[in-house]
């Protein structure tokens, strides 16, 4: 048919990497059938479709990446690309062929596609070509330096367009794009931005956007600008300070980044005590506030305090840091220095004493003068004194006498305060002595060391301070007059040694408690005797006496007990410790005289000592012996609970029970008293006290249970369980005490049950619980294992999850106390659809020679039915099938050649198909007469050339049945319409019964007729009459109703035979 008609144009648009339809359009009532459709690019041929005979094939660069969408109800025709390349960028041709054309009819249609592919997202990097990371910080950069940014965008078509933003505000850069040979190009934007204050933190975006783009892809980086100070303020010394105030000068640097470097100078000394806090503000800069403290003193007044300030953008620039100065007002009170520091001078004498001092303020507010620092009236006493105001601050002393003898001290004052005193002036004035008693041992003195003490009568306030006579007085009375030589002549004479001894001073030899007392003297120089002296006394230590003991007379365990250490004389000084002893041992911890043992126990029955002692040495000490009683306690007493098992060899109780003096045991049962008896027997010993446990005197006594005297030799579960109780007597230090126990006969797991012990679930269903339970006491716990496995804890066996048919098989129960385990079990049948595989197995030669498929499945329930399929047909021939495998013989023919398909069957469902590939020619060539080389060389070369083709072909099969194997039963493969390299489905898919040609080759297609083709068949689709679709969707009903027959059997026999009913012979397998 010749090509004529209209032509149709049309423009389309696509995006590289996606899909694209291309449009045909179909007009079937006014051109009638389509012989063909082909597809073109220029003058290469990419897409043909046939009707008749069938054929969908891609071509060149468009195989293997077409979807062909066609319908007869329809007027267009889509043919699906992707994904789509650069590349495939131009005009198109579709070609229609119709039966019945004429010029009406739209036989050329042209489609003008262009592609555009989406721009690569930002990269950013420095002017020299380093990269910078998206979304990071990029600096810092110094204030005023320019930062240089490139931009680019790479493999946008038509090529991106490049910006820059700062916030949403567009900036100008440098634009420039490069173009590549496949119509993509790169948009590349330079930015160069002298940086401010204002560009810390800020962030500079990157966009890039064309055509084939709803929003643009961005980059973008945060700037980090390091900036100067912006002011410095140095406050704190505003107003006068006082010494010893802490002062608190304050530096604060606002604006910089990266953080201010704050330096304290006094004068020209830096200072390192400085604190300095830093501090994020609002605009990314630091606040450092530095702070130096310290104590002021008179020293800091008008001294000038230097605050500096860099970072490294100043260094950086070469300049200075930035000064502010801050200069004290230290107030401060006045330094007073007096002169001249000593004078002597004789009674009615006028002394003058200068006051000399420095203070800020200056102006004087007060003045005092001291006498050995008692304030001298100055202002009451005209006529003593003069001057010593705060306008003549020197003292006038008039008319000098012995009360004006002292140390001088002058004290002035501002409105800071007063003065303090650094030196004195002293005035010596004659007058009579007033003395001390001064002993050469300041300590007291042992008896037992027998020393020589000398007394001392020290002239306090005299001038001249030299003694001439001395007296001595003990308790008040006059003991002697020194020296003796004086007025008694006739005893001694002038040359006597006594007469040449210092009178100032007293000898007692080999002291003793006696010289015990209270020492005065009186002392006698130019100016006569002075008054006596206040008393000093000499102690004189000596051991204490004897000691004896209190004690109570009744000592009780567990109680108090206080020792009292009583002495008669307790020495000099009174003996404060003792020493106590617990037999020989020395109880270090105890110093007092009375000792609290608190608790009594068994240690405490012993010897008592105590020795008082002092520093001189030990008294005569006391001991006494305590003997210890205890009331009735436990030691070990019966457990709340005993349980013992109904077939133990020995049972036994036991209790001990603490009392002295002795006291003994009854046992009870149920309230009732227990003697030696036929079914029981006691025994009772005394146990001596245990120093190791701290345990006195006890008894113990033990219950025993005569079981051979028991009916079997064991105990009765229900008759032997009672209370048994362990109660002692009293004694004299208290009542008896009693225990209790329940006695319980005890025996190991028995009776056990399972609430379900066959069990049909199919896999990837939730099983039923099952419930095991054990009679047993105590209660027993239960354990669930799988193959040796523990899978649960507890009585309930609960798998709530899909249980797939690895875990299908016996779980066992397992009810276990102290005594003993008991087993039970349950079954799990788990049933799933058929899997299958395919062998090949070739064998015999020449006209015997044979192919043997062999199907085999796995599948529960095990009856299973098979089917065999080359491509559509089905299979009926040659085919043996026994349980769980079906064998296909073929013939070792070229007409055996092809893709086989396995079905399996069971009341379950149907498996998922598998398939082999026939492909060899062992045999066929063995069936060749030997005497025809020619006829065999031709059929040889046939042979080849037909494997070829059937290869691509099987190869081309190959790739759609992997592709529906991806896809199983219920669920659908991601796009429709049919695709130019499928697979044959199943007959039961209605999309698929269009009789399936698997891709002839288009050059070995007929010239179309003349006229329409019209078909002799009404129907346009084939069946075979031997295929139930209903019937393999879900099994055979033959078979599914014997399955599930089967099933059911077997279970009723499981559940008889845990019953113990006889059940008919075990079936055959």
């Amino acid at each position: 048919m010749p090509r004529e008609g209209k032509v149709q144009r049309d423009d389309k648009t696509g995006l590289a990497g996606e899909s694209v339809s291309l449009y045909c359009e179909v007009d079937r009532e006014m051109c009638g059938n389509v012989h063909s459709m082909k597809w073109s690019k220029g003058f290469k041929r990419l897409f043909i479709y046939s009707e008749d005979p069938y054929v969908e094939n891609a071509e060149g660069s468009f195989l293997g990446r077409t979807i062909f969408h066609y319908s007869n109800e329809t007027k267009n025709s889509t043919l699906e690309v992707f994904p789509m390349r650069i590349e495939d960028e131009g005009e198109y041709s579709c070609e229609i062929t119709f039966f019945n054309a004429h010029e009406g009819c739209a036989m050329v249609q042209y489609v003008n596609l262009t592609i555009q592919a989406l721009p690569s997202y930002p990269q950013l990097s420095f002017e020299d070509g380093s990269r910078v990371q998206n979304a990071t910080t990029v600096g810092p950069f110094d204030e005023a330096e320019v930062l240089i940014l490139n931009c680019e965008s790479s493999g946008g078509k038509p090529v991106a367009q490049v910006t820059w933003y700062n916030g949403s505000h567009p900036i100008a850069g440098e634009y420039s794009t490069i173009m590549d040979e496949d119509g993509t190009g790169t948009g590349t934007n330079v930015l160069r931005l002298p940086l401010s204050r204002a560009d810390l933190g800020t962030t500079l975006t990157c966009e890039a956007m064309n055509e084939a783009m709803d929003s643009p892809h961005s980059a973008f980086v945060t700037v980090d600008v390091n900036v100067p100070p912006l002011s410095v303020i140095a406050s704190g010394a505003e107003s006068p300070l006082h010494e010893g105030e802490e002062v608190t000068l304050e530096c604060v640097a606002r604006g910089a980044r990266p953080k201010a470097i704050i330096t304290w100078l006094n004068g020209t000394v830096p200072v390192k005590d400085a604190v300095t806090e830093v501090n994020m503000e609002t605009d990314n800069t630091y606040e450092s506030r530095s702070r130096l403290q310290f104590h002021a003193t008179r020293f800091e007044n008008e001294r000038t305090f230097t605050c500096e300030v860099t970072n490294v953008v100043l260094e950086n620039r070469n300049q200075k840091p930035m000064r502010r100065e801050v200069t004290l007002d230290v107030r401060y009170v006045p330094i007073v220095k007096v002169r001249p520091e000593n004078l002597t001078v004789n009674e009615s004498m006028d002394v003058l004493i200068f006051c000399q001092y420095s203070a800020n303020p200056s102006q004087l507010t007060h003045v005092h003068w001291y006498q050995d620092l008692r304030q001298v009236d100055v202002a009451g006493q005209p006529g003593k004194y003069g001057n010593g105001n705060v306008d003549h601050p020197s003292l006038l002393i008039k008319n000098t006498s012995s009360s004006d003898m002292g140390e001088y001290t002058c004290r002035v004052s501002n409105e800071v305060g007063a003065s303090r005193v650094i030196n004195s002036a002293y005035v010596s004035v004659l007058f009579r002595p007033q003395v001390q008693v001064v002993m050469d041992r300041t300590e007291p003195v042992s008896e037992e060391d027998r020393v020589n003490v000398t007394l001392i009568c020290e002239a306090v306030k005299a001038n001249p301070v030299e003694l001439v006579r001395v007296r001595w007085y003990l308790q008040g009375e006059l003991l002697k007059e020194l020296p003796e030589c004086d007025g008694n002549a006739s005893l001694y004479g002038s040359n006597s040694e006594l007469c040449d001894i210092d009178p100032a001073r007293m000898l007692l030899e080999n002291v003793f408690k006696d010289f015990h007392g209270n020492y005065s003297c009186e002392g006698m120089n130019e100016a006569g005797w002075g008054p006596r002296s206040a008393d000093a006394e000499l102690v004189v230590h000596y051991a204490p006496g004897p000691a004896f003991i209190n004690k109570p007379s009744y000592v009780k365990k567990g109680t108090s007990l206080e020792l009292t250490c009583n002495v008669e004389d307790p020495g000099r000084p009174a003996a404060s410790q003792f020493r106590w002893f617990r037999g020989s041992h020395l109880v270090p911890d105890v110093t007092t005289a009375t000792w609290t043992i608190n608790p009594v126990s068994l240690e405490t029955e012993d010897n008592f000592t105590c020795v008082p002692f002092n520093v001189e040495g030990e008294g005569e000490r006391a001991t006494v012996f305590i003997d210890v009683q205890a009331a009735p306690v436990f030691i070990d007493r019966l457990p709340p609970y005993y349980g013992a098992l109904m077939s133990a060899k020995r049972v036994s109780l036991s209790c001990r029970v603490e009392c002295s003096p002795l006291c003994s045991i009854e046992w009870l049962k149920n309230d009732e008293p227990l003697l030696n008896d036929t079914h029981y027997s006691i025994s009772t010993r005394r146990l001596p006290p245990d120093s190791s446990s701290g345990d006195l005197e006890s008894v113990s006594s033990e219950l025993t249970w005569r079981m051979d005297r028991w009916p079997g030799g064991m105990l009765d579960r229900d008759l032997d369980n009672a209370n048994y109780t362990c109660n002692s007597s009293g004694n004299d230090a208290g009542p008896g005490v009693i225990s209790h126990t329940y006695f319980r006969v005890e025996y190991p797991p028995e009776q056990i049950v399972v609430s379900e012990t066959y069990i049909q679930v199919g896999e990837g269903e939730i099983p039923p619980k099952v419930i095991c339970n054990a009679s047993s006491y105590p209660e027993p716990t239960y354990v669930w294992q799988h193959a040796g496995q523990t899978v649960s804890m507890g009585a309930v066996l609960n798998m709530d999850y899909p249980i797939k048919r690895s875990r299908a098989g016996e779980y066992q129960c397992i009810a276990e106390n102290r005594h003993g385990e008991m087993k039970a079990a349950t079954n799990f049948d788990v049933l799933f659809k058929p899997e299958c595989k395919i062998d090949r197995e070739d064998g015999g030669s020449g006209e015997d020679a044979h192919i043997l498929l062999i199907c085999r499945a796995a599948a529960n329930p095990e009856e299973v039915a098979f089917r065999w399929r080359l491509l559509n047909e089905t299979l009926t021939q040659d085919i043996t099938s026994e349980g769980l495998e079906s064998r296909l013989r073929l013939p070792a023919t070229s007409e055996s050649l092809g893709t086989y398909y396995c079905y399996v069957n069971n009341t379950l469902g149907e498996s998922i198909p598998c398939e082999i590939d026939v492909t060899g020619v062992a045999g066929i060539i063995e069936k060749l007469a030997d005497d025809n080389l020619i006829v065999i060389s031709a059929i040889v070369a046939a042979v080849i050339v037909l494997v070829i083709i059937i290869c691509v072909v099987i190869i081309v099969i190959c790739r759609r049945q992997r592709h529906a194997g991806k896809y199983p039963e219920g669920s659908k493969p991601p796009s429709t319409g049919h695709k130019d390299n499928g697979v044959p489905s199943s007959p039961d898919d209605d999309t698929n019964k269009q009789t399936f040609y698997e891709n002839l080759p288009f050059h070995g297609m007929q010239a179309p007729p003349n006229k329409p083709f019209k078909s002799s068949l009404d129907g346009g689709d084939m069946e075979y009459a031997d295929v139930d679709y209903a019937t393999y969707n879900y099994g055979p009903i033959p078979y599914k109703a014997a399955s599930v027959s089967n099933a059911e059997e077997k279970k009723a026999e499981q559940e008889a035979e845990m019953k113990g009913v006889p059940v008919r012979p075990p079936r055959k397998k």
